[in-house]
């Protein structure tokens, strides 16, 4: 068997899950000082059982989970899980592999497992018993166990040796033993007791019996004869029951019904309430699309009224148009018919001139002879100042027709200039309409819905008292039913209480009498308050001394007995204050079961009385224990040695002796005397509470009606002023919208306007322009004229003097000439008269063009004009049946909403008249109830006494025992008869026969069970000193083995030198101690504590390899143990080593150099986070072959 590897998480310095893999021979683990590599030890350690915090190096338990760091958060669990080969099967256990798992949570709770199946740590303690395995075994050994092993007594030392001696189990048998025995003495002890007690028991019990017999027989009778009668009262009592329940069944299918047309009524109120709510709320859409509708069609009309205003206008500028066009068209027609006659006459005057000109061409010829240069001269001058003159006539014709243009635009100015006069009149006073329109329209607004924020809140406020009064309205009639019905069981009770019912005869008798009889206390059931926890408990504990009647004094008593026997009225216990001593537990008894797991308390203790009658609730309660459960009761009873009583919460109950008596508690609370009073006074207290709860439920309602009905006409006012505002506001609307439609046809005709304005200003801007430049040129072209005309005397002047033949011909030239001038001129004349005429033509044309243009434009609007009035009568119609149509959805729907709202209140008032009903329905409900009740009462308490005083059934009860009616009465008197003959009886113990054929059987059987015990004390007792000598000799051996081991490896250790193991106490193997004696080379034999802190290490080292060498181990695991030695003995101790990791598994926790040189696998644990470690490891012969290879 060796360790295969270690699973570590969350322990101590461990955050992650590290698995370390362990091989057979050497393994060290190194690292700096403080990286967790001792962790490892405590891990092997705390799985392996340990339960010291303390030597874990911890404060508490806890502390070994990982706590967190700067950058990591605190874990809540630690695990550590050892994995083992088992396959020779030195663990006893079938497997292989073992696995031994601790868990423990921050909590505290900790959970171990073997092979992940769950365990106990006294599992895992015994699977390593004698394996040389262990928390405290020789196995795991740290410098600090080093320390312990020498400043440890020689007693303490045993310890080791024994556990190589593997005698571990044989003390632990032992022990068990001693255990046994002492259980075996103290019930041996009891028996005695028991026996001894019984022996007292078995006379009485006989004569108990023989009155017990006569007792069954008359008993028998009076069952007979008292079952028939209840039987019949049954019949009696459940006819009654039956009838009301069947009335009670017909109320409450009332009620369902009833209940049913309440929530029907309900939801027909919430749907009526939403359907009022829709209703509403499409009359706003409705008047919202009303608005819309109205805005159009006034919008509609106003553009039809403007249309209108628009025509007018547009038929007088059509007009003026038209006439201008006529003499337009008029002038055009003269001016063709012009244009053609001088056409014509152009044409002639171009004949003749061509005609004139030959005749000029040949007289020029003749005459170019003497004047040529003269000629040529006039010439260019007449003809340059026929082209000015043409010139200037243009201009002229230009100058005219600019004027005419002036007149028409400066009218056409005039007429707009004072219609703009009036728009803008009418515009000032349309705006201040207008802001005054919108001003009022938002103030009304703005009152409008703050109207409806009331009439929410009011209608909120409404709905939500409705509610209120609904619900408490309910909670009214519910409390009421439930306090007649806790009123129906407080009557019940008190007529229980009054009249006894449930006493004995006796009992009740007296407690009758009690103010005629002096000294009557009363009974204990009716001065005793005890808990409803408690009470099963407590009536199982007192039996029938619930029924004891506590009296002043003895001389009370003796009136009280004398009472009933001179009038035959039964028997009682009583029990006279003066007399009457309690009874207690004993103080060192009661400190042994107080902390004890289920212990409630003593039942005197936990009931309330008077005083004056403490002591006698002391005597009857005093050595009583309540315990939480039948195994608590048990468990505390064998505490006290089954001194005293205890009673589970159950009723389950553990007598003095130690018989026990329980079983299911049939009858329950309700039957006990002493939950009357209980339930009694709990009755009353949650009569007052509930009255006065009902009293602030009425005045609630009470106020809330008030205040429903105060809403509900708040509401309608709330209402009714809305609608009125609301109204308004439509009509506000309605004369804003006019007003923003005259807005908006004004501003249509202020553009036109504008568009009028900006035209004619154009035409007098470009007036002055065009006029100037015209007068400019006409001057221009007048002084050129003149310029010409000079020019042309003065050429013409210089011709006089030529030759008189040149004057025939020039003469005859000049004529002809001349006629040839006039007929240019005329030419001339008539083409500048043509193009006159052509350019007067065009100019007309184009103002006809313009102002057919503009008329085509004026007769293209009239028309849509015309078709939009047609259109827009038509929009407006449809506009105006829209609304009719609108106006008669917004009457349906009022009506509607105020059939809705009619409706909605015949509901509620049919919701209230509904909740009328179930309020008489619960009223008749509660009376039926009380009968129910009170039927149901005596019915259960005629059952109850069938169950409880004779253990019947009704059923079986009427089947063996029902009788004629007539004979009721007699049997009834033989019952009473019979009730006397077995009172006279006096107390009758019915167990008495059992229990005295019980008592007989248990005497003998404890009898010989008392031989049996004695028998088992002395085989303990032989057991015992088996194991003793086991224990010696194993020891011894084991000793001897070990001690020769010593002797020849410390020389070994130390190269020299000696030392021994010596017993303290030879003779006593048992308990002996061991010393150390050492003797280091070159020294003197001394004491332990005077060697070296090396020497002390290297001896306990040499002690170590002497007992693995006597009792090899699967593996050790050595921590630091070799931190005081030199290099030289480190050496050395890893030489040994390596000498016995074939036998033993060694695990070493070093930073020492020899001893890493002596592993086989070195793992390294680092911190390369702050306060978290982590594990790396080396296999040193891989890297032996390694370096190998690369060398």
């Amino acid at each position: 068997m060796f360790l295969k590897r270690i699973e570590i998480s969350g322990f101590k310095s461990f955050a992650e899950r590290t698995t370390i893999e362990f091989n057979q021979g050497l393994t060290a683990v190194v690292g700096p000082n403080g990286s967790g590599k001792s962790n490892i030890t405590d891990a092997i350690r705390w799985v392996l059982g340990e339960q010291s915090a303390k030597n874990l190096r911890g404060g508490k338990m806890p502390d070994v989970i990982f706590s967190g760091t700067s950058k990591r958060k605190a874990l809540n669990m630690a695990e550590v899980t050892l994995v083992l080969d088992n396959e020779h099967h030195e663990l006893p256990i079938d497997f292989s592999e073992v696995s031994v798992t601790r868990r423990l949570n921050r909590s505290g709770d900790s959970d171990f497992f073997i092979n992940k199946q769950s365990c106990r740590l006294k599992d895992i303690t015994e699977l390593f018993t004698d394996s040389g395995l262990g928390k405290e075994s020789f196995s795991i050994i740290s410098q600090g166990k080093v320390e312990a092993i020498f400043n440890s007594k020689p007693e303490d030392r045993r310890g080791v040796f024994e556990e190589a001696a593997g005698v571990l189990k044989y003390k632990q048998r032992k022990t068990q033993a001693e255990n046994k025995l002492f259980e075996t003495e103290d019930n041996l002890n009891r028996v005695q007791d028991i026996i001894y007690e019984l022996e007292s028991q078995i006379e009485p019990l006989f004569r108990q019996s023989q009155t017990a017999q006569t007792y069954q027989v008359l008993k028998e009778r009076l069952t007979q004869m008292d079952v028939a009668i209840t039987v019949q009262d049954i019949e009696t009592y459940k006819l009654q029951w039956e009838q009301a329940k069947l009335e009670m069944a017909n109320i409450d299918q009332s009620v369902k019904q009833l209940s049913e047309q309440k929530t029907e009524h309900e939801a027909a109120v919430q749907g009526l309430r939403q359907e009022r709510e829709n209703y509403t709320f499409l009359l706003d859409q409705t008047q919202q699309k009303l608005v819309e509708v109205t805005e159009q069609f006034e919008k509609t009309e106003g553009q039809k009224n403007l249309i209108f205003e628009r025509s007018q206008n547009t038929e007088k500028l059509a007009t003026d148009y038209q006439m201008n066009i006529e003499g337009l068209k008029e002038r055009e027609r003269l001016l063709l018919k012009e244009i053609e006659k001088i056409s014509h006459n152009i044409e002639e005057s171009i004949k003749a001139k061509q005609l004139q000109n030959q005749k000029v061409t040949e007289t020029k010829g003749l005459l170019e002879r003497f004047s040529q240069t003269s000629e040529e001269q006039v010439e260019d001058i007449r003809n340059e100042y026929v082209e000015v003159m043409q010139e200037q006539v243009n201009v002229k014709n230009d100058l005219k027709h600019l004027e005419r243009q002036y007149e028409l635009e400066s009218s056409r100015h005039q007429n707009v200039l004072g219609r703009r006069e009036r728009m803008l009149s009418n515009e000032q006073q349309l705006a201040e309409r207008k802001e005054a329109q919108n001003n009022l329209l938002v103030k009304h607004q703005a009152m409008l819905k703050e109207l409806l924020e009331e009439y929410a809140l009011v209608e909120r406020k409404y709905q939500f008292s409705q509610e209120q009064l609904q619900t408490q309205q309910v909670s009214l009639q519910n409390g009421k039913s439930l306090l007649q019905q806790a009123i129906s069981r407080q009557s019940t009770l008190k007529d229980l209480q009054e009249n006894y019912s449930g006493f004995y005869q006796g009992v009740r008798a007296i407690l009758k009498q009690k103010k005629q009889l002096p000294g009557i206390v009363g009974a204990v059931a009716e001065l005793v308050k005890v808990p409803t926890e408690l009470v099963t408990a407590i009536d199982t504990v007192l039996g029938g001394n619930a029924q004891s009647v506590i009296v002043e004094d003895e001389k009370a008593g003796r009136q009280a007995i004398n009472y009933l026997k001179q009038r035959r009225l039964g028997r009682a216990t009583f029990l006279p204050i003066t007399t009457i001593k309690p009874r207690t537990i004993n103080a060192m008894q009661y400190d042994r079961i107080v902390s004890q797991p289920g212990f409630v308390g003593i039942a005197s203790q936990l009931v309330k009385c008077d005083d004056k009658i403490r002591q006698v609730v002391e005597n009857l309660l005093g050595t009583t224990l309540i315990a939480e459960s039948l195994e608590s009761a048990n468990n505390l009873a064998k505490a006290l040695n089954y001194q005293y009583r205890v009673v589970s919460l159950e009723g389950d109950l553990m007598n003095p002796g130690g018989s026990m008596t329980g079983g299911a508690v049939q009858s329950g609370k309700k039957g006990s005397l002493l939950a009357v009073s209980g339930e009694l006074e709990t009755l009353t207290t949650q009569i007052a509470d509930m009255e006065n709860m009902l009293t602030k439920h009425q005045h609630r309602v009470e106020r809330l009606l008030e205040e429903t009905a105060e809403l509900k006409e708040l509401l309608a006012v709330k209402r009714q002023d809305g609608e009125e505002a609301r109204f308004k506001e439509q009509s506000l609307a309605n004369e804003v919208l006019m007003v923003e439609k005259e807005w908006e046809n004004l501003q249509r005709e202020k553009e036109g306007f504008e568009f009028e304005t900006k035209d004619v200003t154009l035409f007098f801007e470009e007036y002055e322009d065009s006029k100037a430049n015209l007068t400019k040129e006409l001057e221009h072209l007048t002084a050129k004229m003149t310029e010409l005309d000079t020019l042309l005397k003065s050429v013409t002047s210089e011709a006089t003097s030529i030759e008189a033949k040149r004057n025939e011909y020039q003469v005859l030239y000049h004529e002809q000439m001349s006629e040839l001038a006039i007929l240019k001129q005329k030419v001339a004349h008539q083409e500048e008269t043509m193009l006159e005429r052509q350019q007067s033509l065009g100019d007309l044309r184009r103002e006809l063009r313009g102002i057919e243009e503009r008329l085509a434009l004026l007769v293209n609007r009239e028309q849509l004009d015309k078709l939009d009035p047609k259109q827009l009568e038509q929009q407006m119609l449809q506009l105006a049946n829209e609304k009719e149509t609108i106006q008669a959805e917004m009457s349906r729907l009022k009506v509607n909403r105020d059939e809705t709202q009619q409706q909605l209140n015949e509901e509620e008032q049919a919701a209230v008249q509904v909740n009328e009903s179930l309020r008489q329905l619960y009223e008749t409900k509660s009376e039926v109830e009380v009968t129910v009740s009170m039927s149901g009462s005596y019915l259960d308490r005629s059952l109850k006494y069938l169950q409880e005083d004779y253990q019947m059934t009704y059923e079986w009860a009427k089947e063996h025992y029902l009788f004629e009616e007539e004979m009721t009465q007699e049997a009834r008197e033989e019952v009473k008869a019979l009730k006397l003959e077995i009172e006279a009886l006096g107390p009758i113990n019915m167990e008495a026969i059992m229990q005295y054929e019980q008592v007989k059987e248990r005497f003998d059987f404890l009898t010989v069970q008392r031989d049996d015990l004695l028998t088992a004390k002395d085989s303990l007792f032989q057991t015992m000193n088996e194991m003793d000598e086991t224990v010696k000799v194993r020891f011894e051996e084991i000793f001897i083995g070990i001690q020769a081991k010593f002797r020849e490896t410390f020389p070994k250790m130390f190269g020299g030198g000696h030392a021994d193991l010596v017993l303290t106490d030879p003779d006593n193997l048992l308990t002996t101690g061991i010393d150390i004696v050492a003797q280091p080379p070159g020294k003197k034999l001394q004491n332990l504590s005077l060697l070296s802190g090396g020497e002390r290490a290297l001896t306990a080292i040499a002690l170590l390899f002497s007992i693995i060498q006597v009792r090899p181990v699967p593996f050790c695991v050595l921590d630091e143990v070799e931190a005081a030695l030199d290099e030289a003995n480190v050496t050395r101790f890893g030489q040994y080593l390596s000498l016995f990791e074939k036998d033993t598994q060694f695990i070493v926790i070093t930073h020492r150099k020899g001893t890493m040189e002596s592993a086989d696998v070195l793992y390294g644990v680092t911190m390369q986070e702050s306060g978290v470690s982590s594990i790396v490891s080396v296999k040193l012969e891989e890297l032996s072959n390694d370096t190998a290879l690369e060398a």
